[in-house]
């Protein structure tokens, strides 16, 4: 049963016994019952974050749960849920325990816009979001928390609409960028930093429309004309493009990063480690440039060496090897590489497949 409750793999389990019984589980984690399988944003149980659990059989105890179709209740409870207060217990979720009736929240079971505080957890019980909501719609500050309790992002709300100030934060706890809503628009100067504390762009708004300075458009759309290319398949005229954007701004991550992936369709792999590094230096929490830098190693042994399969004025294609010996050194710093770019949300199949490959 231990292993079941950590595993949640799919929270709603059958159970077989021999070919003839299935019994229905329903999991119902610090008061929340669940009824769908577990995302990676909603987080992990382990045995470090779980209490204890409860497992109820007899249906005559099931209270609420009577209504649906299932043998066995399974209670969770986390150590962070037994730690509250019982008043702060008492306070909803608004993912789990709400529903809308046209743009009005209201709690389950009732008609009557809510009025009152709110609270989502994640699944090991740290804090995720919490607000106010006044006549069924946001009022006050809402605030939206990392998976370590630090703040991700803050907003104030007036009747449901974005009013007054606004700012979110790198899992560091570096401010990510800051500015005000009016009316449920940017209004103002608007700052956005890099994780480092350095300053990325300073933006003012009018009624939510960005009042750009020409080199700011010219910058912008030369970036732009570089992505089209790149999409097309035009690696070089892509590298053009985002280097007359270098040349206006040459501290911009993000063209960094792209550059290094049209080096990587080009098969310039050094070109494209050199960019890559450049783009994890001027933001370190830069989740895709690690990853991309580990697969550019990676790239690298499988097409050395590689022959042409065919070749025309529009594509070339290369044999390459599926199956290549990796020097020690470099099997490192893909693996770190990798680790570290799903440590920070990178966390798609072909990373964690990865992974197993090179970090075992």
């Amino acid at each position: 049963m231990r292993q079941l409750i950590f595993s949640l793999l799919a929270l709603i389990s059958t159970i077989v016994y021999g070919q003839e019984k299935i019994e229905k589980v329903l999991f119902v984690v610090d008061s929340i019952p669940i009824f769908h399988e577990i995302t990676e944003e909603e987080g992990k149980l382990s045995e470090k974050t779980v209490d204890h659990f409860e497992v109820v059989t007899n249906k005559e105890k099931f209270g609420e749960y009577k209504i649906y179709d299932f043998d066995k209740l399974i209670f969770v409870f986390t150590k962070e849920y037994t730690k509250r207060a019982d008043e702060i217990k008492r306070i909803p979720s608004f993912i789990n325990k709400m529903y809308k009736v046209g743009d009005k929240w209201c709690l389950i079971g009732s008609s009557k816009p809510y009025i009152g505080k709110y609270i989502d957890y994640y699944l090991d019980g740290i804090k995720k979001e919490e607000g106010f909501i006044n006549d069924g719609v946001d009022d006050g500050l809402r605030t939206y928390y990392y998976k370590d309790g630090t703040i991700k992002l803050y907003r104030n709300y007036s009747k449901g609409i974005p009013n007054g100030e606004s700012g979110k934060y790198f899992q560091n706890g570096k401010l990510q960028c800051k500015g005000i809503f009016k009316n449920g628009k940017e209004e103002g100067l608007w700052t956005e930093w890099y994780s480092t504390g350095v300053i990325k762009w300073e933006t003012e708004y009018k009624s939510g429309k960005a009042q750009l300075a020409k080199e700011v458009i010219k910058a912008n759309s030369l970036f732009e004309k570089g992505l089209e290319a790149f999409e097309k398949g035009y690696y070089k005229d892509a590298v053009n493009y985002y280097n007359k954007t270098l040349e206006l701004y040459p501290n911009y991550n993000d063209v960094y990063f792209h550059r290094s992936r049209a080096y990587l369709y080009d098969l310039k792999f050094d070109e494209a480690l050199i960019d890559c590094d450049k783009a994890v230096e001027i933001e370190p929490l830069n989740k895709d440039a690690y990853s991309q830098r580990a697969f550019i190693r990676i790239r690298k042994y499988e097409f050395k060496d590689s022959r042409t399969l065919s070749k025309n004025s529009e594509i070339t294609v290369y044999a390459t090897k599926q199956n290549v010996e990796i020097p020690a050194d470099e099997k490192s710093q893909i693996c770190s590489d990798l680790k570290k770019g799903y440590e920070l949300g990178d966390t798609k199949q072909m990373i964690t497949d990865a992974i197993k490959k090179y970090c075992e």
